[in-house]
């Protein structure tokens, strides 16, 4: 009988201590992780937590990988321009499921953490560990996912944050005042197209990933 698995997430703001208005951007990431809190209420085990003592760092934990990765996009997108650090990790615990994150433990968090260190070290946003073949395929995709995120224009990715919220080319169209043909073309660009597939491959991934470590 395998142990129950969980999807421990760990990530901070990167060179937090240099950024100019700190304060206001540590106000931001409070009130984002709170959002998060509620967002993703039902698939969390214990809630995320913000922590100034440990370099503007966050934690939490969550039942399983399925949404992780539209977690950590969500949490990169509202705190756009600031550059987070997160590292996910899937494994088990060795300590009991409580709200408190501060005491759980186990193999999901040693993961989490040795993904966080990859993921400052090859300077990517995201990484994942888990026990699978497909890991290092994984990391790639979302590694490339980056890079293309960063070509992108402000409002390209205006764009495309306001479509996962509001799932249609015309209340886009209303929120940011532009034309519905001008959604539709940003949209259209093979590269984004090519975005949007790749992310929707991923979370089916995540998805089937959760089912089979169970």
């Amino acid at each position: 009988m395998k142990n129950q698995l969980y999807c421990a997430i760990i990530g901070d703001i990167i060179s937090s201590r240099i950024i100019p208005n700190r304060a206001k951007v540590q106000n931001q990431f409070l009130h984002t992780i709170d959002s998060l809190n509620k967002e993703f209420r039902n698939l969390i085990v214990s809630e995320f937590r913000f922590r100034v003592s440990h370099g503007d760092a966050f934690e939490g934990l969550l039942v399983g990988p399925a949404e992780s990765y539209r977690l950590a996009r969500r949490l990169q997108d509202m705190m756009e321009p600031v550059s987070i650090s997160i590292g996910i990790g899937v494994g088990s615990l060795s300590t009991k499921q409580v709200k408190n994150v501060d005491m759980v433990d186990g193999d999901a968090f040693y993961r989490a953490r040795r993904a966080l260190e990859l993921a400052q070290k090859k300077k990517q946003e995201v990484m994942f560990d888990f026990d699978y073949p497909a890991l290092n395929l994984t990391n790639t995709l979302v590694g490339w996912m980056e890079k293309e995120w960063e070509r992108l224009t402000s409002r390209q990715r205006e764009i495309i944050q306001q479509m996962k919220v509001l799932k249609s080319q015309g209340a886009v169209a209303r929120k940011l005042k532009i034309s519905q043909p001008a959604v539709s073309k940003v949209l259209s660009i093979p590269t984004i197209r090519k975005m949007t597939e790749s992310e929707r491959v991923l979370y089916e991934f995540l998805a089937f990933l959760a089912e089979y470590l169970i």
